[in-house]
């Protein structure tokens, strides 16, 4: 890990909150502050409150910056309705459970004053190329800290960016992804600015040839069977439900892990397998295509010429059995 930095950018819902706890608990994970951007959770206030509410049932001192309250483009087109509204399909199967999925948490922290925007611009210009971000939401931040200071760009370390699909069907649209989908434009950016990322994809997150990298009944097991904590309670009381929805809504053999997998291989880089870095851009047009992630390769007629920026490197397979053993290990030992 050397002397490497790292924010941790979410929107707070799920898996993000694994991915806090990881990040928060991993010796080797040196996490600077938290950042919030608005995304599955629903608002910028949400994703704040329960990003405060994970720290504190960490025990650890650690900073919350509250991010983008909306993506860059403010009026989005809404081509498809609600993309993450699927309650009320699983209402009559699941009932008061569902409940747990969206619990507003109270907390005695509070958020820092500077912005999750200001604070990464500082950052970048103190540590440099020892500075990483883990965007596990939309790369909203990020993308507002290039434009107010795009002499950032050649600062920053890897980037480790949750995002897209590339040969599974999206999550959104059949080619898009959520976390892409919910800012297209903020993701452009980012992956063509010429900062160096690492993009996990859900080809190897929420895809059952990777089962072993899913939380399942029997991680929860493994995890609350060697002993309590105010974080194993947690996951204990929080996430069953996540599993059972998971299954049965999206044919899934448990809670895919994508951004905890996404903070694990900043820390432990050789849990994944990666494509050579290659030019990959965003498609910002389309009701079924807009937010689709393009990888160029191959050999093509027409002439293009930023391909030749090859600074993106696409997660190919994780190594699952390795991973939930780091996260269970993680968990146990942390506190």
């Amino acid at each position: 890990m050397n002397n490497r930095k790292i924010i941790l950018d979410i929107d707070s819902v799920g898996d993000d909150i694994l991915a806090l706890f990881f990040a928060a608990l991993h010796p080797d994970f040196d996490l600077l502050a938290v950042s919030t951007v608005s995304g599955a959770a629903g608002s910028i206030e949400q994703a704040t409150r329960v990003a405060l509410h994970t720290v504190e049932v960490t025990g650890k001192q650690i900073p919350v910056y509250r991010g983008a309250e909306g993506p860059l483009v403010k009026e989005q087109k809404n081509l498809l309705g609600d993309p993450v509204n699927f309650f009320a399909s699983l209402e009559e199967k699941f009932g008061d459970r569902l409940v747990e999925m969206n619990k507003s948490e109270e907390t005695k922290l509070v958020e820092e004053k500077e912005s999750a925007v200001d604070f990464i611009i500082r950052m970048a210009h103190q540590y440099k190329e020892n500075l990483s971000l883990v965007c596990t939401g939309p790369t909203t931040n990020l993308a507002m800290a290039i434009q107010k200071d795009p002499s950032i760009v050649p600062l920053l370390g890897e980037i480790y960016v949750l995002g897209g699909a590339f040969h599974i069907p999206g999550n959104i649209t059949p080619v898009s992804e959520y976390n892409i989908f919910a800012d297209p434009e903020a993701a452009q950016l980012v992956l063509t600015s010429g900062v160096p990322v690492t993009l996990v994809p859900l080809d190897i997150c929420e895809n059952n040839l990777f089962a072993d990298s899913m939380l399942t009944r029997d991680s929860l097991f493994d995890i609350t069977s060697n002993g309590k904590s105010s974080v194993s309670d947690y996951i204990l009381k929080k996430f069953p439900i996540y599993i059972d929805v998971w299954r049965s809504y999206f044919h899934l053999v448990g809670f895919p892990m994508d951004d905890v997998i996404t903070a694990a291989v900043a820390v432990e880089e050789k849990l994944c397998t990666y494509s050579e870095r290659c030019h990959v851009e965003v498609a910002l047009e389309g009701r079924l295509t807009r937010g689709q992630t393009i990888a160029f390769n191959g050999v093509q007629i027409y002439d293009y010429p930023d391909r030749k920026m090859k600074n993106v490197r696409i997660a190919k397979t994780v190594d699952g059995k390795r991973f939930m053993d780091l996260f269970i290990r993680t968990i146990i030992n942390g506190e």
